[in-house]
């Protein structure tokens, strides 16, 4: 996901992701909030640089509890 993160992207939702990744936003957003609530792992607001380096990988590893995410291919 790149720029929004309204309700208009929960059919995200329903196809059983494993995690999510957001350019903008935060800890208030619909869509933390959603994921805290399904509890899928999610880095909310990453800003441009992290989300277009890891955009480029097929498996990310979200290691939420430790803030760290690693590109696994």
């Amino acid at each position: 996901m790149g720029g929004s993160s309204d309700p208009g992207y929960d059919w995200l939702f329903a196809k059983q992701i494993a995690g999510l990744v957001t350019m903008y936003g935060g800890a208030n957003s619909h869509m933390a909030i959603r994921c805290a609530e399904m509890k899928i792992p999610a880095v909310i607001g990453c800003g441009e640089h992290n989300f277009r380096s890891w955009s480029r990988s097929q498996i990310l590893d979200i290691d939420c509890g430790n803030r760290c995410v690693r590109t696994i291919e």
